[in-house]
């Protein structure tokens, strides 16, 4: 699967950023979001099942959603205080906070039947706890404060009432009795600890008796604050629910846009150009010259499987693909050099690990620019075999990007990039002669979209034009056309 530095590098991560819970248990849960297996199946589909319903109630109820949001603000971590119910007696900072939460879950209750009413969110069973509250408030007076309570015991409220006596009389007191005064109130203390301690463990006791429907009751809040945060991104965004099955054939995706890409384009006064393809098991080969955005296309069809397998929204028009076991990113990798090993050295250990992996299920290898790092005539044996190697294995979705010829004849299916390859020529160079940012102009002129094609179609020859565009050197350029 992808690893942390490629879920950057995809932008994996800045969707993830995007998310915005309210509760420490929905952020513990993005923290911890990992890809759902082929045999966690039916738990995916609850997941989106849960979003579906939120992204529909983000629209037509706001204003509740809303409320449970700001509901879901009031409450801190308390799972530790709650498991040390079982064995140990809780302090009364530990019995405030189980108190809080408590509160905070008489807010939120509400708040949330009224959000939910009419819908259902599966695997999500949210109430609260009446007489858990009771027991660490028995006065009922639902204040964000704790203190033993002098209704807790008979004795604990004589204790407490002799020692304000005592107080009195000692405030008024002659210098002779104060000593005397001060062995009683020292005393009474001690009676008054012992008892509160007492107290405090049959607390600590009774609360544990409803410490794993509490526990409980905290993961599904997790849930629903990761549903709503999903949801909250997929309205705002333009996210759509992916249509994912157990097996099928095909990876299908229309209108794929990759949303850290579109804010980079976007700052600089462009915009990302949305891709569609259709993958088949086998090999599926993706031609263009340099800059035309191939690795664009690897890097933004990775995201949105890598999203689809997690639960997330994924921003297309529509995606259906099967529940892959694996995810697979081989590319020119700059740790590599770093290590020592050379790119292309580097390349072909990443490359002889992900074939050789034992993975069970259908699998998803992206392969940017293979083999570009070695001679052109034994870089494109390598690409030929590799699509060769892939077109034998039936679980296997393989989408290679090259510039080599002869490569896609071998494929299942052939997208290119066209890049300039229907650019007016003569345009482009007045275009060009008559501003100072040339690389600006050139991507304009640019076609980023990715278009099927037939499998004998060549490469775009745009590498000459590009050169000559940036005004590389005349001189230079005459040895290469020479």
């Amino acid at each position: 699967m992808l690893n942390g530095n490629q879920l950057v590098s995809i932008g994996y991560s800045y969707v993830k950023n995007g998310l915005q819970p309210s509760s420490p248990y929905g952020e513990e849960l993005i923290r911890k979001q990992k890809p759902y297996t082929p045999k966690e199946y039916d738990l995916l589909m609850e997941e989106y099942s849960r979003l579906g319903v939120m992204a529909e109630l983000y629209r037509t109820r706001k204003a509740q959603f809303e409320k449970v949001e700001r509901a879901l603000m009031y409450f801190k971590d308390v799972r530790r205080s709650i498991k040390r119910t079982e064995s140990y007696v809780l302090n009364d900072v530990e019995l405030f906070e189980i108190k809080r939460f408590l509160i905070s879950l008489d807010r939120l209750v509400p708040a949330y039947n009224e959000l939910i009413s009419g819908s259902e969110l599966i695997g999500i069973d949210i109430r609260t706890f009446p007489k858990a509250l009771d027991i660490v408030d028995p006065d009922g007076m639902r204040t964000q404060t704790f203190r033993v309570s002098d209704c807790c015991s008979e004795e604990l409220r004589k204790i407490r009432s002799e020692r304000k006596k005592l107080d009195l009389s000692l405030r008024n007191a002659e210098k002779a009795e104060k000593e005397s005064l001060n062995i009683a109130v020292t005393a009474l203390a001690a009676r008054e600890e012992h008892e509160e301690a007492r107290i405090r463990s049959e607390m600590s006791k009774a609360l544990s008796e409803y410490a794993n429907e509490l526990l409980l009751c905290i993961k599904h809040i997790g849930m629903l604050d990761l549903a709503m945060a999903k949801a909250k991104l997929c309205a705002e965004s333009g996210g759509i629910i992916p249509g994912i099955k157990r097996n099928s054939d095909t990876i299908s995706v229309s209108g794929m846009v990759n949303p850290m890409l579109d804010n980079r384009l976007n700052e600089k006064g462009r915009s990302f150009v949305p891709v569609s393809m259709e993958l088949k098991p086998g090999s599926t080969v993706i031609t263009g010259a340099n800059m035309g955005g191939k690795s664009v296309t690897i890097k933004t069809l990775a995201l949105s499987c890598m999203l689809a397998l997690t639960g997330m929204p994924v921003f297309c028009e529509r995606m259906e693909l099967p529940l892959l076991s694996d995810i697979d990113l081989i590319k020119e990798d700059k740790e590599d050099t770093e290590s020592g090993l050379s790119s292309f050295g580097g390349e072909m250990v990443r490359f002889n690990e992900v074939i050789t992996k034992n993975t069970e299920g259908q699998r998803l290898i992206l392969i940017d620019e293979f083999a570009r790092g070695t001679n052109p005539d034994e870089g494109a044996a390598l690409v030929r075999a590799a699509v060769r190697f892939f077109n034998a294995s039936k679980d296997t979705f393989a989408l290679l990007t090259t510039h080599f010829d002869d490569v896609a004849c071998l494929a299942g299916a052939h997208y290119q990039v066209l890049g300039l390859k229907n650019a007016d020529r003569k345009t482009l160079e007045e275009a060009m002669a008559h501003c100072e940012n040339r690389m600006h102009v050139l991507e304009k002129f640019m076609d980023y979209g990715v278009y099927p094609v037939n499998s004998d179609e060549e490469p775009p020859k745009d590498a000459l034009t590009i050169c000559r565009a940036l005004n590389v050197d005349e001189s230079f350029m005459r040895l290469v056309e020479d």
